[in-house]
């Protein structure tokens, strides 16, 4: 189990307040890091973090570690109602971390972020596809993939804006978007 200090702690802090105002990853620097936590950098590098990519690895894992554990007892639980699982238990979890997803998804501090995401996400789904024997045409490899990346940009749209949705408002527009097709989207007279 990895364990963050509170010093870690106010190095990430300090990290998203300079992501603010360099929200390109090759603006940042550890320099840029160390004054915003009022910090000597030789102290960050010699006792906390050795680069920015390590505080970037600590930050996914403090984002995930929540979600990824609920997520895999749920794909390992009797429960089959994903959609619920989503609202109830994942919108929450991401809600919570809202202003520091808001920058991950919004700028390109990250630009493994999204990667990031897939990689860890799509197994799952798809050991869930597997396990309700979901059988289509497309495989479940595939299917895992455009899940993913559709759950990713819903979520994205939702915590980028301005004020993001309260999970019980924005609850029923998640499940109504999925819902929607691209067909019904980009076509809707030809399903009339």
């Amino acid at each position: 189990m990895i364990i963050i200090t509170d010093t870690q702690r106010k190095i990430i802090d300090a990290f998203f307040l300079a992501a603010k105002e360099h929200p390109r990853r090759k603006e940042m620097t550890m320099q840029l890091i160390a004054d915003r936590a009022g910090m000597n950098k030789a102290t960050i590098y010699k006792y906390h973090f050795s680069s920015v990519d390590e505080i970037i690895e600590k930050i996914h894992f403090l984002v995930d570690k929540d979600i990824g554990n609920a997520f895999e007892n749920f794909i390992t639980s009797d429960r089959s109602d994903f959609t619920s699982f989503m609202t109830d238990n994942m919108l929450p979890h991401l809600y919570d971390n809202k202003d520091w997803l808001k920058i991950l998804y919004g700028t390109n501090i990250d630009p493994d972020w999204l990667d990031f995401l897939v990689n860890k996400y799509s197994p799952m789904v798809e050991k869930y596809l597997n396990k309700i024997e979901k059988n289509e045409v497309i495989p479940n490899f595939y299917l895992s993939q455009v899940v993913v990346k559709e759950f990713i940009s819903i979520i994205s749209v939702w915590l980028t804006d301005d004020t993001p949705e309260p999970v019980s408002l924005f609850k029923r527009k998640f499940l109504g978007i999925l819902q929607l097709s691209l067909t019904n989207i980009l076509m809707p007279d030809v399903l009339q």
